[in-house]
Formats: structure tokens, sequence, C-alpha cells
């Protein structure tokens, strides 16, 4: 039986035996008496304390829980004495860099599991374990951060979860075999790698570029430059420092400024850590010449950083404490608010909440979507969801505080439990499948009489619900009554399980008088449940009866239900009669306010060029820029030598932009293959361009091809097919402009006498001044020439064209069709024909 004593070593109590004891007092007595003449030596000997405390409690196990004098042996050989490297500092000047093996080349009384570097063998780690210590044991057998080493396995795990879960499988069972089959140990040496701390010694907001620096071997200057431009990059490093600043940890001790630097935790590394923390040093501790020559320029750049530091410090750190506490408290709120959510869809889910219509998950209330779900897979897939909230309020108040706050056994463990949440997840949902096996349809009828009304109105309710696409087809009825068939189908294990869960929707459809209403949506049931519920409506009308439709049941009814194409408007004031499955109009013959072509108020954008237009008012304003951003056409480009030409045909899906200069130029830009399906051509003084392709693909998602000319003369251009045309500032005495197809344009001209011819569905814009301004549009034209200043004007407009003039003196303005011509300006002398239902108003 031994004595043994109580010892506190930096706040931990650890039970000795008294031989131990007397050896280990001895031992730190001489660290005290060689670290005494160091500057700060109690903050030195109270780390190498710490560091003793971190190897005594790595050598007790649950059978063994008292410190013997052969454990303070293996701490002297681990750690070192003074009198050994007093003795050794002349042999270390001979060999300046001793390689890593030769940490490994001692033995051990007790343990099998250290020996030379020849014969190092992989075991776990459990005196730095997370989960069973692969992960320690790998990083020391590799000599390299456990850090590294444990990343791989998360990201191993989460592209498994992104990529269907099969390299999930295969990290976790690596793992298990990992676990197996590596033995485990309490004696692994320590390693000297660098571990990555922010340093708090030469800082200047939290110490994250110096501790870079020093991971990485680097002046700091560099690192801080680096922070400094990326902040005028799109601000990505303030929000890289602030994760930085949170994730690194402080290296508060002697001990962690060793690791920052990579040396090694024994006396003779901390002795030496104390006499050079510089970096760059030659073998007599002096900069080499190199390194001054190489570090000038940074270091002179570095002082005037510095000097900004100081001036615009304050600033800086009240603008990143901003951007930190917003940060945290926006986190803080959002994710408080999703587990808020998440909490009170699982309470709905497990029924814990009464009347739960209004909570909703997607477009389904949240007691009928999660219904039948099995409970446990309810419960997982509840942590599934809450585990990244709670780490997302971790890293808020982490912002907020500016420290972290959880432990990285907290963290893996929190992982780990995720994970088999998500496991019992997956099978729950595998299991809930099942429910969704077979079909079931039931059908019912329901009879409502309509013989004793003259016409009948059809109406929707809006039941604010969104379940499905919910429309009603129309059929000819065999007698003189209203019959609406209901089909409802659902999922089930089985079919009459289908069919009662088809039973377990209802649709409601209310008659008064002569007004039947239809609601745009059913219900569920209480208890129903969620099955793949859809419902099919036919409403079956009496032949020869005059119906009436409200705009909100006109929404119920697809499009193929009319013979013709009407406009919502046309539908709601006319009346109707059923034809086979297709309502014919009655009375649309004598309605000639509808246009075939514009609704009466359509606003639409294509990129930066935005399109309004007022049909009734006869208004039509078109802003911004046809083209795309240089940026957005394809950096591949080739350039024509054409010359000599005053006239401009393009017909294609292109780009093109027309601009008046001193010389003549002709260059494409795009991608290889669409230059190569253009043809270029030049017959007398007209330029030809066209594609070998006669069907052009609108809907072709690659790069458009932009086609730049400019000229010094230009009388004549003429665009065809879906072009989208910029006419920069042209000056001439004569320009004659023709523009048939889907073309989109913007020109902006100085002209004496300018003649424009618009066919198809063309939306142009006109803006600068002219003489005489002669428009003729036919078809579906949008014009915008209210910015043309023009003395006289003669515009002519057919079909369904909306067109804006500006006249100063004469107008003539011939409208047709449904065409609204609008003129501003104040012409002394007006001409103005119309036909039909179009107009010219004056603004």
């Amino acid at each position: 039986m031994k004595k043994n004593i109580n010892v506190n070593l930096q706040g931990v109590i650890f039970h000795i035996e008294e031989d131990g004891y007397e050896q280990l007092s001895r031992y730190l007595a001489s660290i005290r008496t060689y670290f005494s003449n160091y500057e700060g030596h109690e903050e030195i000997v109270a780390d190498i304390e710490a560091r003793i405390a971190e190897i005594f409690a790595g050598r007790l196990t649950p059978g063994k829980q008292v410190i013997t004098q052969e454990d303070v042996q293996y701490l002297i050989g681990r750690m070192g004495n003074v009198t050994d490297f007093e003795v050794e500092e002349p042999i270390e000047a001979e060999i300046p860099n001793p390689g890593p093996e030769a940490e490994y080349a001692y033995t051990s009384d007790t343990t099998g599991t250290t020996g030379t570097a020849g014969s190092r063998k992989l075991y776990r780690d459990i005196n730095r374990k997370v989960i069973a210590g692969v992960s320690a044991g790998i990083a020391n057998y590799l000599n390299i951060d456990t850090l590294w080493v444990r990343l791989f396995f998360v990201l191993f795990v989460l592209l498994g979860v992104i990529s269907a879960g099969v390299s999930t499988a295969t990290g976790i069972i690596l793992y298990l075999v990992l676990w197996i089959a590596m033995p485990q140990s309490d004696q692994l040496p320590e390693t000297s790698v660098k571990k990555l701390f922010r340093d708090p010694e030469d800082k200047k907001l939290g110490g994250v570029a110096s501790g870079i620096a020093k991971y990485f071997g680097v002046d700091v200057a560099v690192i801080r430059i680096l922070f400094l431009v990326s902040i005028f990059l799109g601000g990505f490093g303030v929000i890289l420092y602030i994760v930085l600043w949170i994730a690194m940890p402080e290296a508060v001790t002697l001990t962690e400024r060793m690791q920052m630097q990579g040396d090694p935790v024994t006396l003779s590394g901390i002795e030496r850590t104390l006499k050079d923390n510089l970096n760059m040093r030659d073998s007599n501790g002096e900069e080499s010449t190199l390194a001054k020559i190489i570090l000038l320029p940074i270091r002179l750049v570095s002082q005037i950083f510095n000097w900004l530091g100081r001036a615009l410090g304050p600033i800086l750190g009240f603008l990143v404490a901003l951007i930190r506490i917003g940060a945290g408290i926006i986190l803080l709120v959002v994710s408080i608010g999703l587990t808020i959510g998440l909490l009170s869809a699982l309470f709905v889910a497990l029924g814990w909440i009464e009347d739960s219509q209004y909570i909703v998950l997607g477009d389904f209330p949240a007691s009928v979507l999660l219904g039948g779900f099995p409970r446990p897979g309810l419960v997982a897939g509840f942590l599934v969801g809450l585990i990244p909230l709670l780490l997302l309020m971790v890293l808020a108040i982490s912002l907020l505080l500016k420290r972290t706050i959880m432990r990285p056994i907290a963290g893996w463990s929190m992982f780990g439990v995720w994970l088999v949440a998500l496991f019992v997840m997956i099978t729950s949902i595998v299991m809930y499948t099942n429910n969704f096996r077979r079909s079931g349809e039931v059908i019912t009828t329901k009879t409502i009489p309509a013989s004793g009304f003259g016409t009948l109105i059809l109406d929707a309710y809006d039941t604010h619900l969104d379940y499905d696409n919910l429309y009603i087809d129309v059929q000819t009825a065999p007698g003189q009554n209203v019959e609406i068939i209901q089909r409802a189908e659902a999922k089930g294990k089985t079919e009459e399980e289908a069919k009662e869960n088809a039973r377990m929707i209802t649709y409601r459809v209310v008659q008064r008088d002569s007004t039947i209403r239809f609601d745009n949506s059913y219900e569920f049931k209480e208890g129903a449940k969620f099955r793949d519920q859809e419902l099919a409506v036919v409403l079956q009308l009496p032949p020869n009866k005059p119906l009436r439709l409200t705009r909100e049941f006109v929404h119920l009814l697809p499009s193929a239900t009319f013979t013709e194409d009407y406009s919502t408007d046309k539908i709601v004031r006319n009346l109707w009669q059923v034809r086979g499955d297709q309502l014919e109009c009655l009375t649309c013959a004598t309605d000639t306010l509808d246009s075939e072509s514009f609704v009466e108020n359509a606003s639409f954008s294509d990129g930066a060029f935005d399109v309004d237009i007022d049909l009734e008012r006869g208004d039509i304003g078109i802003s911004g820029s046809v083209l795309l951003d240089e940026n957005q056409y394809s950096s591949n480009s080739r350039t024509f030598t054409y010359s000599d030409f005053e006239q401009i045909s393009v017909s294609g899906p292109y780009h093109v932009q027309i601009q008046q200069g001193n010389d003549y130029r002709v260059r494409v830009r795009g991608e290889q293959e669409g230059i190569d399906r253009m043809r270029f051509d030049k017959q007398g003084n007209q330029l030809i361009i066209n594609s070998e392709d006669k069907n052009f693909n609108l809907f072709d998602d690659r790069k458009p091809t932009l086609v730049q000319i400019t000229a010094p003369n230009i009388r004549n251009i003429d665009l065809s097919g879906a072009i989208k045309a910029d006419i920069g500032r042209i000056t001439s005495d004569n320009l004659d402009i023709s523009m048939s197809g889907a073309t989109k344009s913007v020109a902006d001209l100085n002209v004496r006498d300018l003649k424009v011819d618009i066919a198809g569905a063309s939306i142009s814009k006109f803006r600068g001044q002219a003489e005489r301004f002669e428009l003729n549009a036919t078809g579906a034209v949008g014009v915008d020439a209210e910015d043309l200043r023009a003395k006289a004007v003669d515009v002519d407009v057919t079909g369904a064209s909306v067109a804006e003039v500006n006249a100063t003196s004469s107008l003539r303005a011939d409208a047709s069709g449904t065409s609204r011509i609008t003129y501003s300006g104040n012409p002394s002398n007006t001409i103005i024909d119309t036909s039909g239902p179009s107009s010219v108003k004056r603004r």
C-alpha cells in the first residue's frame, strides 16, 4: 500500500503516489529555476503545468485513477529535462533541420505502440478522440492536423447525402471498419504539426491574418493586404474574416502559440520559442538579405496600411462590429422563426394542435400532408431540420459574443444524431410510399333543374385554397337539367383504401335562383390524410340555354372550351350556349370592342426593354435598351472587310447594332457555330446578312449573336425576322427603314425625310428629329415616336396597331381595323380618317 497525495495543476486535481510526487516536485523546481530569468516566467511555468495536466489526464483510465512514478517518468521522457537541451544545444546547431521522424526515435517501457520511425503502426488515438479516435490516429500517423481528417469524413458523408446516399454509406462503413481494425492507444507521441489559431500578440482586429500568416509561414502584411483588397471585390473578405474569427480559436497559452508555429510542445521547444519567434531567419538568427529584399515593398505598403489603420481603425472597427452584430441578429431571428415553424408542424402532425387548417406546408394543411406518416419518421424529420437550425443559432450567438460557445464534442455528437435521424427519416419515407401503391376512383352526380330559368349565370367562389389546378369540362346535357359529375381519385395500399381516401375530399356547388356557383378548389374532410387526391368536374349544360359567365368562372375553364380565342372581357360581356364540348358565343358578332392582338392593358419586359400598352387610350410607352450588356455576348468575334455600302439588310435571329462613323466596319460577336451559319454578301451598295437556317428556334438557349455595323452614310435599313436592333445616332438627308416579323428596335435619328414601313408583330421606339416623318404600320405593331419631333407627320396604321407620334406643323393620320393613334404637339393642319372601332386622339 502506498501513500497518495493530491496535487493541483492549473485547476485540475490529480491523485499521485508519494514517490512520483517527489520526482514531479524536483522536476517542476528545475523548470521554475531555469525559466526564472525569462520575462513573464510565471505565465511560462503555468503553461508548462497545463501541458503536464493534459499528459496526466491522458494516462488515467476508468480502472486507473492514480498517477504513478512510471507516469511521471513517461512525462519527463515526453517533455524532456532542462539539463538535456542545455547540453544538446551545440549538437542541435550542427543539425538545424531535424526531420519529423526524429520525434519517434525513442522507446517506452509502458506500451509497445512506440518505436523507431521504421516500425510505426496505425492506432486509434483515444486521448484526442471525438467518437472513436480514428481520425486522430490517422492524423498522428500522417503527422497532420486532425481537423483535416475529420473534415474529410464529414465531406464524404455530406456529399453522399446530396448524391443519393451512396457515398454516405461508404463513408460510415469505412469509419466503422477502421474503428474495428485499428487498435487503440493512449500513448501516441505528440506531433509537431501546425495548428490554426488566431494570434493575439500581433493583431489589428481579431488576430486572424496574423494566425494565417504563422500557419503558412508568410509575412502577415501579405495576408492583410489580401483581406483589404477583397473588400473591394464584392465584400467577400469581410464575410470570410468574420467566419474565420468565429471558427479559429485564439492562441492564449504558450503551448497553443507553439502549436500555431508547429513547434513540439517540449521544454526544449518552449525554450527555443522564447528565444526566437521570428520567421525567415538565417543560421545566425538574422533575416537573410534575400528576405529583406523580397519583403521590402510589401512592408512599405504595410506601413501605409498601418497608418490608414490607425487613422481609420475606429471607423472600420465600428463597421465590422456593426456587420457582425447585424449578421448575428438576422441569423438568430431567422433560426428562431424557422424553429418555431418546425415545432408547430411537428405538433400539428402529432395531433397536439387542433383546428390546423390554417397551418399549411406548401399548398396543403400540415395535418393533412403529414397525417398517417410514421411518428418515428416525423420525430426524425424534426431532428433533421432542428439540428442545422440549432447550429445556426450557435453561429449567431458566437457572432454576437465574438467567441465560440460550442465544444467540438457537442458538435460531433449533434452530427451523429443528425445522421441517425436522417437514416430513420429515409426509412420512414420508404415505408410511407406503400400508401400510394394502388389507385381508386369515386364518381358522384348532382342534378340541378334549369328549365324554369331563361338565362343561367355560372359563377365561381374563391376558397383561397390551391391544392390542385381544378378545371371544369363542359358538355351538352342529355336533357334540360344541369348535371354536375365529380370524379375523385386517390391512392392507397389497396383499391378499397384508395376509394375511401377519395371520399375524404368534398366539393361544393351552390344554386341560388338562376346562379350556379362553383368552388374553385376542393376541401379535405376532418381526419383526412394526403393520398394524392385529385378531382375532375364535368358540367353538362342543357342545349340552347343562354349562359352568362363571370370572370371568376372563366378562370376554371380550359382555353379549348371556347370555339374561338376571346379575351376575358369579351367572354364576360357576351351570351353563350353549349355546343358539343365547347361554348359558342351568341352575341360576339356585334361586339367590336375586343382586340385580337393586344389586351386592353398590357405590360411586358424583355430584359431591360420595357413596353407598356394601354389600347383603350391608345398609349404606348417603350423604354430601356433592346440589346444586352456588352459582357453578356460571347467574347469570340470575327471582323469582315466590307466597304462602300449605304444600304443594310439583315435577316435572322440576331442582335444588330447600327451606327454612323468615319469609316466602314462589320464585326460579329457570337459562338463559332452561329457565326459559321451566317451568310454575308454585297450587291452594289447594299450589304446583305442572313442565315443559312430557314427555321429559327426562338427558344434557343445559346448566347445571342451580335452584329455591329458602322458606315459613314446610311440611307436604307431593312430588318426582318426575330431581330433586336439598336440604331445609333444617324444624321442623313433621307433614310428609309423597313421592319417585318417579330423585330424590336430603338432608333436615335436626325433626318430630314424619314420613311418607316413596319409589318408583323414589331415593337419600335424612335427619338430625335425630322422634317418629314412617314409611318406605315400593318398588323400588331407598336410604335413609340413621341420623342421624335417632326414638322410634318403622315401616319397610316391598320390591323391592331398602336402608334404615338409628335407633329409640330401638320398631321395626316389614317387608322383602320382596331388600331389606335395618339399624337402630341400642336399641328395647325390636321387630316384624320378612321374606320371601324379604330381611333385617333390627341394626348
